[in-house]
């Protein structure tokens, strides 16, 4: 009963380390401590992941923001402690440009309309606001010239 206990919790943390992945926005030592413990479990549950291994997991769970990091890793050949790995990932946490999330607001109330604005001699502007505009009434036709002796 107890060996069936086990082995289903050693799934669900297998689980849970391998779905884990960090967001762009997440704190690379929250991640990788969080990582650290579902290895830990496994530990415990008497099923440990190589070092090796378990530094490919981490260093593969992170978004392309940190691509140069793990190449740069990989390419000198390091093998260092989960630690000393989170150190290095804090250091270059800080090189990495973060994109912030766009937001947009909205605000409440009720649009304002613009009050109709005064020019420096304190008289209003014509052709400011947002009112519909006058109609202006066509010019008078033009008479035509009449000589005297026209009737």
């Amino acid at each position: 009963m107890f060996g069936q206990q086990a082995k289903t919790e050693r799934f669900e943390t297998v689980r849970a380390l391998h779905a884990r992945n960090m967001e762009e926005t997440r704190n690379v030592s929250t991640h990788v401590l969080k990582m650290k413990s579902h290895m830990d479990q496994l530990e415990r549950l008497g099923s440990p992941y190589p070092l090796d291994l378990a530094i490919d997991l981490i260093l593969n769970s992170f978004p392309k923001s940190y691509d140069t990091f793990i190449v740069k890793y990989n390419m000198n050949g390091w093998d260092k402690p989960i630690s000393e790995l989170h150190e290095m990932l804090k250091t270059a946490e800080k090189n990495i440009p973060r994109k912030t999330p766009q937001v947009l607001m909205i605000w409440e109330g009720q649009v304002k309309k613009k009050k109709q604005g005064k020019n420096s001699k304190g008289k209003p502007q014509a052709g400011k606001g947002k009112g519909k505009k006058a109609p202006q009434n066509p010019p008078p036709k033009k008479k035509e010239k009449v000589a005297k002796d026209d009737i």
